[in-house]
Order: C-alpha cells, then sequence, then structure tokens
C-alpha cells in the first residue's frame, strides 16, 4: 500500500515538476518584459502619489491622503497581476495556441504581460495629465486596437462588432426589378 502511494506521489511530482519547468522556462524568456513592467509599476507608483497629494492640497479630502498600507497592499497586488497575467497567458498558449499551431506559449505569455502593461502604461498618463492639469486625450486601448486594425483588417472590424461599435444594420429587400438589395441605416435615412 505504501509503495503504490509513493509512486502516485512520485508521478505527481514529475507532472508538477514539467508543468513548472515550462512556466519557469517562459519568466526566463520574458524576464526584461518582466523587469519593464516592474519600471512600469514603480513610475505609476510615483505619479499616484503625486496625483493623490495634489488632490488632498487642492480639496482636504481625507480619501485621497496618501496611505503607506494602502499604497503597498495595491502595489504588491500589481506585481501579482502581471505575474498572473503572464501565467495565464502561458497556460493558453500551452493549451490551446501551441498544439493548434498558431503561436507559442511564450508568445502568448508575451500578449497577457503586454495586456497588463497597457493597463499601467493608459494609468500613468491620468496621473501625469492630472498632475500637469492636461485633459487626457490620448487613450491607450484606442490606440493599441487601431494599430490591430492596421494589421489586420478583419481583426479590428470584429472586435468593432463585438463591442457594437460601428456595425451598421443592414436591411435586405427587392427592388423593383425584384433583384435582392442590400442598404445601411444610413442610406435608409437619406431616402
Amino acid at each position: 500500500m505504501e509503495t503504490s502511494t509513493t509512486g502516485n506521489l512520485t508521478g505527481s511530482a514529475v507532472i508538477w515538476s514539467a508543468f513548472a519547468n515550462e512556466a519557469l522556462q517562459a519568466v526566463f524568456d520574458l524576464r526584461w518584459m518582466i523587469v519593464f513592467s516592474l519600471v512600469l509599476i514603480a513610475v505609476d507608483f510615483w505619479w499616484g502619489c503625486r496625483e493623490s497629494k495634489m488632490r488632498y492640497l487642492r480639496y482636504g479630502d481625507e480619501r485621497n491622503k496618501i496611505r503607506k498600507s494602502r499604497a503597498g497592499r495595491r502595489t504588491v497586488n500589481k506585481l501579482v497581476d502581471y505575474l498572473s497575467y503572464l501565467l495565464i497567458g502561458c497556460v493558453l498558449g500551452l493549451a490551446i495556441t501551441e498544439p493548434l499551431g498558431l503561436m507559442g506559449h511564450t508568445a502568448t505569455a508575451a500578449i497577457g504581460l503586454g495586456a497588463g502593461c497597457l493597463f499601467e502604461i493608459d494609468s500613468i498618463i491620468d496621473h501625469v495629465c492630472y498632475v500637469h492639469g492636461i485633459e487626457k486625450r490620448f487613450n491607450v486601448w484606442k490606440f493599441a486596437k487601431a494599430w490591430v486594425a492596421s494589421r489586420w483588417k478583419g481583426f479590428g472590424n470584429a472586435i468593432d462588432e463585438g463591442l457594437g461599435k460601428g456595425h451598421e444594420h443592414h436591411h435586405h429587400h427587392f427592388n423593383e426589378n425584384e433583384e435582392y438589395e442590400t442598404e445601411t441605416d444610413t442610406e435608409v435615412q437619406k431616402s
């Protein structure tokens, strides 16, 4: 009885060791992207503290007073979030994109971590604009969507349709000659 339990534990340890090895390989391959995200977290912390201090001095609102415990907790949560983005991307790559031959697990991990970096960059831009009294006009997500749409036209249209933007309803009908026609909302409104 003991030997079968020991054998099962050894087999499980080997399997989990293989999983951990692949995940650690992705972490090693993306080490500079991880360093970049750590720099982004530090920069966001700095500008977030400046914005909170400015709001506290301007409005005297206690909610904007800098609390070290809250700031530290949020920063540590961001570190955990970034590692989660990386690991989720890695697992999606190993489970879906690699077997389908689309891309490797390191690429999907980079996409996951890249999405986290975009969140952080957007936050930094918000803080900097507030501190300098600039009304924010730049949206990182709109820029990223435009870049994706410029590279892959069909994918950009799919994003718009999925979000319900830029999608016109089509009206199908027969014309006087009994030919099938399609009109968009704007064409129907003009007539």
